[in-house]
């Protein structure tokens, strides 16, 4: 009975994470969740007792969790970043890049010819990762903890996947940016109104609601620039005191990003002293195949080995001169 309820929950979208992180962060359950959760707690419990998960559901539990959260859900940054899509795990393609407009227009007589221009179409492979987790579980734990040992690994899990990918392709968009406009240099340790004015006008020329992301502590550092609350509406000034962080900077959207989350390496998830500012889309973001986990329980000494695999995921910037950053020197 208790195999099939377990079944039956794992297979209802998000519904078994939704309560798992509310277990992992100490919030309030409503009936139903409680309910729900003595199901699962129980269920895990029979495993450390036993050490006999023969459908290996644990796994299944983790493979559901991470493709609703990763795959499915919608990533409202990464969105607006990029085109995002699926391929399938054996599959490849190729994107086109949008040409620079080199035609050029000449006086001529009527009827007669001028020098041709030409175009150069070019076409991108994508830039392909691949990320894998793994981990032991002590029937110790499970025993001790019951459902809430499974659900802090798979959070952990998720946010170690997510937290490579955004690591990852922000390091690539840092790389490419060489110089010109793009790369507008800050000699100190905070932003200048003048740097971020070079930035704002580099990406309001390119589109009408650009964002810039950064580092929270610089989302706050735009806040107490010395002149900038002049410009402050009385809501923009009452958010920034509650808050503490700046939402916009003259028409750009500031998204920032939490210097408390990093890799477990020690690397923040966006390169410290920097400011990215992004005009639209810059290329296409694809996951390909299916996320794979596997399960061995091992009774000699009592863990069980998951391991998380097959989480791919290709980019290919099309557009980098959407793309500017200052750089505090």
């Amino acid at each position: 009975m208790l195999k099939t309820e377990i079944a039956e929950l794992i297979n209802k979208d998000g519904l078994m994470f939704d309560i798992a992180q509310k277990v992992t962060y100490n919030r309030n359950l409503n009936a139903e969740e409680k309910e729900i959760y003595d199901i699962c707690d129980a269920w895990v419990r029979e495993i450390a007792e036993t050490g006999n998960d023969r459908d290996c559901d644990i796994a299944a539990f983790i493979r559901r969790t991470i493709t609703d959260e990763i795959y499915n859900a919608p990533d409202e940054l990464l969105d607006e970043i990029f085109d995002r899509g699926t391929v399938d795990e054996f599959d490849d393609y190729q994107v086109f890049k949008t040409p620079k407009n080199t035609l050029q227009a000449y006086d001529a007589a009527i009827g007669g010819n001028v020098d041709k221009s030409y175009i150069d179409f070019e076409y991108l492979k994508p830039t392909w990762k691949h990320a894998q987790v793994e981990f032991e579980l002590p029937y110790i734990e499970m025993r001790r903890n019951g459902f809430k040992s499974v659900a802090l690994l798979t959070n952990y899990a998720v946010e170690a996947l997510r937290n490579k990918q955004f690591y990852d392709i922000f390091t690539i968009v840092d790389n490419a940016i060489v110089g010109d406009e793009q790369a507008i240099v800050e000699t100190g340790t905070t932003p200048s109104q003048t740097s971020m004015d070079k930035l704002s006008l580099y990406l309001l020329d390119r589109s009408t609601s650009p964002i810039a992301v950064c580092l929270s502590k610089y989302a706050q550092a735009i806040g107490r620039m010395t002149g900038y609350a002049q410009y402050m509406s009385e809501e923009m000034k009452n958010n920034f005191n509650r808050y503490g962080l700046v939402n916009f900077y003259d028409g750009v959207r500031i998204a920032s990003i939490s210097g408390a989350k990093k890799l477990v390496s020690g690397e923040k998830l966006l390169p410290d002293k920097k400011i990215f500012g992004i005009a639209g889309k810059i290329g296409t973001l694809d996951q390909k195949g299916n996320i794979r986990v596997y399960q061995t329980m091992d009774n000699n000494v009592e863990k069980v080995h998951v391991k998380v695999t097959g989480f791919q995921y290709g980019f290919a910037i099309t557009d980098i001169e959407k793309v500017a950053k200052i750089t505090l020197a």
